[in-house]
């Protein structure tokens, strides 16, 4: 009998020796699980992914907005992938009865994404290329561009991450794509970033905005040119209230450009609000204050943050050198004015709009 206690005890310190050497797997999750970039929205480099799912529907039934399951695969690396069983539909009230190929909303709700900023995210929109046509994928990148300047001038904005994508129809057709297109940040994750709530566009009032930030926003809309957007009704416009600060005062975050002279598209038009005939033309839809301070803030950040915006038009590869020629033609443009301040002032008093609500 003790030589088998003797025994018995030999053999649990051996297995508890061999278990000591090996690596504990209940704390490794699946690669095909995981996204180890956990500042999804910081990095520039295109995220190669595929979409799986019957285009052929998608495309024919897209002024519905329905949701269709589709096949997700997001690429870590050239190995490795994660896998997603997901639901997207079209949207865009505009660009759904437009476009051939309408923006998507990709839907998580089901299979959520772990270990990245979108944790917890259950939806998220993504721009598409509209048509298949060359000119139209330039449209997509300008506007791409146009966030990633916003997000130069102020942490209170959308960012942006660049796709690559391969869209894998299983329809009847089987039209597959190559395109690029981009996600845009969803606000419960701007909110959750800035330690913010938001805030219903019907509750609020045009004194209700925090001054600074809505002159930010009106002369940036000016520099791209876009009419497409109004602080009454949130028209493309989100509102957050920090919750940091003990103030009623409310941030505007703009969205949605491509009705912009920036990005200059075919189908594009001005807005019934604004007076100007072409896109191109610039209009400010601000509203006026009677402290002029903080447009003058405004244009001088324009003016600092130049170069960078500049070199951040020459440097994106993913647009040729005729659309970056047009775009930095209409960034100088604009900068003719805002480096006489006075005269963009001006401007600014003369075309701004009265608190109407």
């Amino acid at each position: 009998m003790k030589s088998f206690f003797l025994c018995l005890i030999f053999f649990l310190c051996i297995n508890y020796s061999f278990a000591q050497q090996q690596p504990d797997t209940s704390v490794f999750e699946p690669v095909t699980e995981t996204l180890s970039n956990h500042h999804f929205f910081e990095n520039h480099d295109p995220l190669k992914i595929s979409l799986k799912y019957d285009i052929s529907a998608f495309i024919r039934h897209k002024s519905k907005g329905e949701y269709l399951p589709a096949e997700l695969k997001i690429y870590t690396s050239q190995q490795d992938s994660i896998h997603k069983n997901i639901r997207l539909k079209a949207r865009g009230n505009f660009r759904r009865g437009h476009c051939f190929f309408p923006p998507i909303y990709l839907n998580f709700k089901t299979d959520p994404i772990k270990k990245t900023e979108l944790e917890g995210i259950r939806k998220v929109k993504m721009v598409t290329h509209c048509s298949t046509s060359k000119v139209y994928q330039s449209y997509v990148m300008r506007e791409y561009l146009a966030y990633k300047i916003f997000t130069l001038l102020t942490n209170n904005s959308f960012r942006v991450r660049l796709l690559d994508i391969t869209y894998i129809d299983t329809g009847k057709r089987k039209r597959n794509y190559e395109q690029h297109g981009f996600l845009i940040e969803p606000v419960d994750l701007i909110c959750k970033r800035l330690e913010a709530v938001e805030v219903n566009s019907e509750a609020v009032r045009g004194n209700h905005l925090l001054p600074a930030e809505s002159a930010l926003v009106a002369l940036f809309e000016y520099f791209v040119g876009n009419t497409d957007w109004r602080f009454k009704s949130g028209h493309n416009m989100k509102y957050i209230k920090s919750l940091n600060v003990v103030s009623t005062h409310i941030i505007p975050l703009p969205y949605d450009y491509d009705h912009a002279g920036f990005v200059n598209a075919t189908y594009a038009m001005p807005q019934e609000w604004s007076s100007v005939e072409k896109i191109t033309d610039r209009e400010y839809l601000g509203y006026c204050m009677d402290d002029e301070k903080y447009s003058r803030a405004a244009i001088d950040l324009f003016i600092a943050k130049k170069e960078e915006i500049i070199k951040t038009i020459e440097t994106f590869e993913l647009l040729e050198e005729k659309d970056k020629r047009q775009l930095l033609s209409f960034v100088n443009d604009f900068y003719r004015l805002a480096e006489q301040p006075d005269l963009l002032m001006r401007t600014v008093k003369n075309e701004c709009r009265n608190i109407d609500f």
